[in-house]
């Protein structure tokens, strides 16, 4: 973000941590516009008539966004003038396929930034290379743990994030266990800077799903769900028991007009599924 800009902060004003990151945008002196959390409608008209260049939301609520501007007659590269978005609050940002999608809605450049308010503002944020996060190191002190033995992880591996402020005075926090199932990279990045990268949360330890001895977390069927441009990236995961087995089955959706077999595209999509063929998940359309 630049003086320059027109910053629209469409995030929770209540007890979120996301609610005070307008105070960064006003220190830096751009037009800051403190939308909150009000109707669609009501937005898409604000982004209009100040020409808003900045928006900051949630992943989820971008995407719905950008389709719902569509839906009510705007071309979001005409009509709106947004070119780059900040997202936080879900995991969605940190997934490549997901962040593909929006940006192709936009005509936008999408920024994921992880935070959580027990800790510390923005945590960790993207720069222009989009290759992870940014660890702000010289506040939070970063550990990546297995959740079970509590040993560290190597590079690359997934792992319980386990944070320590290095800052705060008042209600300093030590080895707090965020619960949130990341990997990271310690190379520097292209960019030049030299922090450790969060790769990316892949899930928490209260969403994983254990199929057929094969941990599974939401946001790798994401992946794959989103990639594909013939489904609307919207999917359901249905786990039931057969024979005291564990079985998942995903439901997908594919976009509206769409021509082909159902069947065709849900073999596609189980295809491409990550899994071992052993685990893979049942696929309907």
């Amino acid at each position: 973000m630049r003086p320059s800009d027109r910053y629209v902060h469409s995030l929770n004003f209540s007890l979120f941590i996301g609610g005070p990151c307008v105070l960064g945008a006003q220190k830096l002196g751009a037009l800051t516009i403190h939308a909150g959390t009000i109707p669609s409608d009501r937005l898409l008209q604000i982004l209009r008539q100040f020409h808003a260049t900045v928006i900051w939301t949630t992943p989820s609520y971008a995407w719905y966004l950008g389709e719902t501007a569509i839906k009510e007659g705007y071309d979001l590269r005409k009509d709106l003038a947004v070119r780059r978005i900040f997202v936080a609050g879900e995991p969605g940002g940190s997934i490549p396929e997901t962040r593909n999608r929006i940006e192709q809605l936009w005509g936008a450049s999408v920024y994921d930034y992880y935070g959580l308010s027990d800790i510390f503002g923005s945590c960790a944020g993207m720069c222009e290379e989009k290759d992870g996060l940014h660890w702000a190191e010289d506040h939070i002190l970063v550990e990546v743990i297995d959740p079970d033995s509590g040993e560290p992880v190597k590079a690359g591996d997934r792992g319980e994030m386990v944070l320590t402020t290095l800052q705060k005075t008042a209600r300093p926090m030590i080895r707090f266990r965020t619960g949130d199932i990341v990997s990271f990279n310690p190379e520097p990045c292209r960019c030049g800077r030299t922090a450790i990268r969060l790769n990316g949360v892949h899930g928490r330890r209260d969403d994983m799903l254990i199929i057929k001895g094969v941990n599974l977390f939401p946001s790798d069927v994401e992946a794959v769900a989103r990639q594909d441009h013939e489904l609307t990236g919207e999917y359901r995961l249905v786990v039931d028991r057969i024979n005291h087995l564990d079985r998942l089955t995903v439901e997908v959706k594919h976009i509206h007009g769409y021509n082909g077999e159902p069947h065709a595209l849900a073999d596609r999509f189980e295809r491409s599924s990550r899994p071992s063929p052993a685990s893979r998940p049942r696929s309907r359309c």
